[in-house]
């Protein structure tokens, strides 16, 4: 691809690993087998690159997609020009749900952080089978009540801790252990972390120094926590 070719999704084959990831999400891991598959039967998958901007905020909504493998970040631009990441999806998500059962247009642009597959659900489709299909219909309404839900206690996040604790919180989270020391990768840029943390990259930076006193050594994307019980402390002291 030149330098001034644009990025672009092109249809692949869908996978076992494909329809696998979709049948063990949160959103549609509870459908009934035939309801699933005539629900996915002759939907399409697309690849794409990273850095492709897949909608725009404030576009008419006629995709809904589910992330299949890779990151999707959500994120809308101020008329400054200034960036706030809303959200950062990784395999298994469905994206502009919402959007895709009222019609309503996107409420966020994306663009996806790694090379990604994606399944594409047209807009039009998905309002047919959820009038023709209660049980499809109350499992999409849970799946978007939830992710609201999630966004609510992201903001609840950001407006109660400090830049330090909201790091300390998300190292945690990604720690998946209780007790003990541990190693840990960062999934994805420091500079999406901060976004996503609602931090500049010289806040972030200065969050990592603060830590350093809370056992957490740095190592380019890799991190150490001594004792996850005492960032753990921290973090619900600073809550």
């Amino acid at each position: 691809m030149s330098a001034a070719a644009k990025p672009c999704a092109t249809i692949v084959p869908t996978t076992a690993e494909d329809i696998w990831t979709i049948r063990h999400s949160t959103l549609f891991g509870r459908l009934p087998e035939e309801i699933f598959s005539r629900f996915f039967d002759g939907q399409r998958v697309h690849a794409a690159p990273r850095e492709l901007l897949l909608f725009s905020w404030g576009e008419e909504a006629r995709t809904c997609f589910i992330l299949l493998k890779g990151l999707v970040k959500l994120f809308r631009t101020a008329p400054t020009g200034e960036t706030a990441v809303l959200a950062i999806h990784g395999p298994g998500r469905a994206l502009m749900l919402a959007e895709g059962m009222t019609g309503k247009p996107y409420s966020a642009s994306a663009e996806t952080v790694s090379p990604v597959r994606l399944m594409c659900l047209d807009v039009a489709m998905i309002q047919r089978r959820m009038a023709a299909d209660s049980r499809l219909s109350m499992t999409l309404l849970a799946a978007a009540a939830a992710d609201l839900r999630q966004l609510v206690a992201h903001v609840e996040e950001l407006k109660g801790m400090t830049g330090p604790a909201r790091l300390a919180a998300m190292i945690l989270n990604l720690s998946e252990a209780r007790a003990g020391a541990k190693n840990v990768t960062l999934p994805y840029e420091k500079q999406l972390i901060a976004g996503r943390l609602g931090m500049t990259p010289e806040s972030f930076s200065r969050a990592m120094r603060e830590l350093r006193r809370h056992g957490v050594t740095v190592s380019r994307d890799h991190l150490a926590i001594n004792d996850l019980a005492r960032l753990r402390a921290f973090v619900q002291a600073s809550a």
